[in-house]
């Protein structure tokens, strides 16, 4: 892994908040050190005479932070809390919150106290997918002490929060030397630090890279595509007319939002490496042995769903919850997957908005690469099911809280001539939906840039000259001046003849399927589309 610190970029800020900004983003921009936005950064300072410790705000991405995304924190008030026995999260937060110097700043990470007791101006922590990769394993700590040597101390897993920085402390004080650049948390990720902004991050980055070394060194880094001869590759948009397969995929959308007790979006991905994940021949044994963090298990699951019988998946987390929850649990996740691993489509995550779909599929692919090389050093290894369910208990709970927040959260709806309906697509936006754009100016394809929007273009045919079998090159540009004339008076039958190219049609709806898993809601007054689109709306979680 290589350094992307420039001079010249880091001359140009003024002051060292804005230079710890520039460096988060350095971390941010590498995506095996992050996911989702994951990891966290602060820099201390002397302001009015106090010490200010500037942590990263929690849920702000690494990639893209401002100095406004950091919260001022006293020191004077934080430090002394890591000299008692117990603590709550809960409680923790709020005595950060108390110890704000500005008190409409960003909520504190929750790693503050982390930050707060570390002896250095300037502190990195990521997830790197290396580090994981080196310490997920049957004895992953002999391995990190064989990748970082005595630079590194080892800190056993412990909750986010107070319990992991109350071990922390303990194993900094005690291992400490002058030769310690970093800490490695055990299935959680590894911190860096310095006395300096160019320091702090290129220790990080060092520290990534041997880990990346030592996989390399035990022919553990490269990942083999691999393909069974008997299961050909699919090319998707699904070609030929394929249309039982996107049928099945909007059906398996259905179980699985049927199964959650919600509707929910989801997202197939057949790129190379899922596909080759997904077909491996110790896929039973290594996807299903847990996430490599917990706090994974929030997006995607403790385990993935393995082909399509969700009956067998659902039963299985049942026990799992059964097993494995607290008597004083008061809140247990649903029974539905959010991964889905499939030898014919690859990789399919579920979300209850487009972006959670995304974030889940960006999280697994991760934990693919993790896997695989640790699996390739020795032995994947994760953590107890009860320590991932308690994760999945604490720091779950958002889909609920979005789905009390929008009405159309996790629902799917499809816009006709959206350029000319707007503030339709603008209305189910903002109720939660994920809305498909349809239209025959390709400008829709810029509609907007939320991955909850999807613009597709179709091209127009004359339906009176297509039924003839022949296709109208002017029906587009006769569509356009009739537009643009609006006293022409053959407008109102124009307009009934054009219709969409039906080949593009069912490509778009492939698409379609392929981005959100369905159909929900129609706005049409197109028959023709609205009879293209009845098989998916009687496959929507919605439907009777």
């Amino acid at each position: 892994m290589n350094s992307l610190w420039n001079d010249g970029e880091a001359a140009s800020f003024k002051n060292d908040l804005a230079l710890r900004a520039y460096t988060s983003r350095l971390l941010g921009s590498e995506k095996a050190l992050v996911m989702h936005g994951g990891g966290n950064t602060s820099v201390k300072l002397q302001e009015n005479g106090e010490d200010i410790l500037y942590v990263k705000g929690s849920g702000a991405d690494l990639a893209h932070v401002t100095e406004k995304d950091f919260a001022p924190v006293r020191l004077a008030a934080v430090r002394p809390l890591i000299e008692r026995d117990a603590m709550s999260n809960a409680e923790m937060g709020a005595q950060f919150r108390a110890a704000l110097t500005d008190p409409q700043a960003p909520r504190p990470s929750i790693e503050t106290l982390l930050h707060a007791i570390l002896p250095f101006k300037w502190v990195e922590h990521t997830h790197a997918d290396a580090v994981l990769a080196v310490a997920n394993t049957d004895h992953g700590e002999r391995h990190v002490r064989a990748a970082f040597g005595d630079s590194v101390v080892i800190v056993p897993y412990r909750h986010s929060g107070f319990e992991l920085a109350k071990a922390c402390h303990e194993a900094f004080s005690r291992e400490a030397t002058a030769r310690t650049i970093g800490m490695v948390l055990m299935h959680h990720g590894i911190f860096a630090f310095g006395n300096n902004a160019r320091e702090s991050y290129e220790r990080m980055i060092a520290l990534v890279t041997r880990a990346e070394d030592y996989l390399k060194s035990c022919d553990a880094w490269d990942i083999p595509l691999r393909f069974p001869a008997a299961i050909p590759i699919p090319t998707f948009p699904l070609e030929g007319g394929r249309r039982s397969d996107m049928l099945a995929l909007a059906a398996l959308r259905r179980n699985i939002s049927h199964a959650a007790g919600f509707p929910l979006v989801m997202t197939l991905s057949s790129d190379l490496m899922s596909l080759a994940f997904a077909r491996r021949p110790d896929l039973e044994s290594l996807s299903q042995r847990g996430p490599a963090t917990p706090q994974h298990a929030v997006f995607t699951k403790r385990v993935p769903m393995l082909g399509r019988d969700i009956a067998v998946f659902t039963a299985a987390y049942r026990r799992y919850l059964a097993e494995n929850a607290p008597e004083q649990a008061v809140r247990l996740p649903d029974t539905a997957p959010r991964i889905v691993l499939d030898q014919e489509w690859g990789l399919i995550s579920a979300g209850i908005t487009a972006f959670y779909a995304d974030a889940a599929a960006e999280i697994y692919r991760h934990s693919m690469k993790i896997q695989s090389r640790a699996e390739a050093l020795e032995a994947y290894a994760s953590l107890p099911p009860r320590e991932v369910l308690a994760a999945e208990i604490e720091y779950g709970g958002f889909e609920q809280t979005m789905r009390n927040q929008y009405g159309l959260a996790g629902q799917v709806a499809l816009v006709d001539r959206a350029l000319s309906k707007q503030a339709k697509v603008e209305e189910l936006l903002a109720k939660g939906a994920a809305v498909i754009g349809l239209d025959d100016d390709p400008t829709v394809k810029a509609l907007h840039p939320r991955p909850e929007f999807l613009g597709l273009c179709c091209s127009l045919v004359d339906s009176q000259i297509e039924s003839d079998g022949c296709r109208s090159g002017l029906a587009r540009d006769q569509r356009h001046q009739s537009r643009a004339s609006p006293l022409l008076p053959n407008l109102p039958n124009l307009v009934d003849r054009l219709l969409y190219n039906p080949t593009e049609i069912e490509a778009a709806l492939e698409q379609s399927v392929r981005r959100f898993g369905g159909i929900d809601l129609l706005i049409t007054d197109n028959p023709t589309l609205a009879t293209a689109c009845e098989p998916l709306l009687k496959l929507s979680p919605q439907h009777p």
